[in-house]
């Protein structure tokens, strides 16, 4: 699972060509995933912005496929599953062939994350992307659904061939500034490619090491590792983003080259790649790029295992995947072909701690951030991380604490 957004647009007829435009017209206005289907279940044109991971009904667009199987032609149809995603979908015909419409999902409130997790069983891994994608998903209210649901019926009518508006400049005395690298010979130009490939590397090393001061001064130095206005001079918001997904794809890189849970990785990865692709403001994406590495800078330090031989970082990296469950040892260590005895020996020698020991200390370390941003109640953040007794989780936390869950909470209180 990964948020990806991207357009699947088969061959098409020249008269399925103003279906297709029609339906990029509606994703533009609603910003759901957009689906149009031919007879026989053919998918013409798909525009998906948010991916169903496998673990959830609906996956595979098994519910677009779905709803296309019950709706009738000429009338407009809300589907509903069982995790509360909703969906509209609208029938018509043109050139005597049947053609299907869906957007979707959407919410029509927040979901309760906590009680899906505990009836589904999900994993922590499951649990976590979970929230990742209910968060990208958009919570319409009933007068917005509503008024998608009316655009969706006006779909013919849109097909209508567009009129282009009559345009209006108005003049200009002064000439745009030229790009000063457009005057530079090919041997300055081959420089600034040295330089650039060199601030990157000295820039993903940094990263690597944690060095959140290094890193930073050398994204706002002018060594010009991301100063590409020659692309998209007309479209700075684009340029940005795409500088954007560029520098958290190095980031990225370099925490794994620092020897981080990938898990982890995969978790701030796609917190930034949604927050990318939803920035409307120039400044906005300036100040998510220091963000993104001071984040992951803070990754790195948090949570290196270079030091570590390949048998305890592969148990790390499973604790941390999995540190909402119970650890079966014996079937850890079949994963890693060692004896169960071998690798708890390891382990201790190599982090000071036992196994259950590091994944309380995962656990509890999960539950203060829970209840420092989360609106949960202590007995669901128990259960979040693993814990069935509330009263015993809050007996362990003050332990390892000094306070309860909620001296805790309304300690860290804005």
């Amino acid at each position: 699972m990964g948020f990806i957004c991207r357009i699947l647009l088969e061959e098409v007829t020249l008269e399925q060509s103003k279906i297709v435009s029609t339906a990029m017209k509606i994703q533009h206005i609603t910003n759901l995933n957009t689906y149009v289907l031919h007879q026989n279940r053919e998918l013409v044109y798909h525009h998906e912005t948010i991916t169903i991971p496998a673990f959830m009904p609906g996956s595979r667009e098994r519910d677009i496929l779905f709803l296309y199987d019950n709706i009738v032609q000429g009338q407009l149809f809300s589907y509903i599953n069982e995790w509360d995603l909703h969906y509209f979908g609208y029938s018509f015909r043109e050139s005597e062939k049947t053609y299907t419409i869906i957007i979707g999902p959407y919410f029509d409130k927040i979901p309760n994350l906590y009680r899906l997790s505990k009836e589904y069983r999900l994993s922590s891994t499951q649990s976590e992307d979970l929230r990742l994608i209910a968060d990208k998903i958009y919570v319409l209210t009933v007068e917005q659904a509503s008024s998608y649901g009316s655009v969706l019926q006006q779909f013919t009518n849109m097909m209508e061939q567009d009129r282009a508006p009559i345009v209006i400049v108005s003049e200009k005395n002064t000439s745009s500034a030229r790009d000063q690298e457009e005057n530079l010979n090919v041997d300055e130009e081959a420089e600034i490619v040295k330089l650039r490939y060199k601030t990157e590397k000295d820039f993903m090393h940094a990263v690597e090491c944690g060095d959140k001061k290094t890193a930073l001064a050398l994204i706002n130095s002018k060594n010009m590792l991301f100063s590409f206005s020659e692309r998209l001079p007309n479209q700075p918001l684009r340029r940005l983003k795409n500088v954007a997904v560029i520098l958290n794809t190095l980031l990225r890189t370099s925490a794994r080259n620092g020897h981080v849970p990938a898990i982890m990785i995969h978790r701030i990865s796609e917190k930034f790649a949604y927050e990318i692709e939803n920035a409307n403001q120039v400044e906005t994406l300036h100040q998510l790029e220091d963000r993104m590495i001071e984040e992951y800078c803070d990754l790195v330090i948090s949570n290196t295992l270079s030091k570590y031989t390949t048998m305890t970082r592969r148990v790390i990296e499973y604790i941390h995947s999995f540190y909402n469950k119970p650890i079966n040892k014996e079937e850890l260590s079949a994963k890693l072909s060692v004896h169960p005895s071998h690798l708890s020996r390891k382990f201790r020698e190599e982090t000071k701690m036992t196994l259950s020991a590091f994944q309380q200390m995962l656990r509890i370390n999960q539950a203060k951030h829970l209840l420092k941003t989360e609106n949960l109640s202590v007995e669901e953040i128990a259960w979040t991380i693993g814990y069935e007794d509330p009263s015993y989780f809050a007996r362990v936390f003050k332990k390892e604490t000094g306070r309860t869950p909620t001296q805790y909470r309304e300690g860290n209180a804005e």
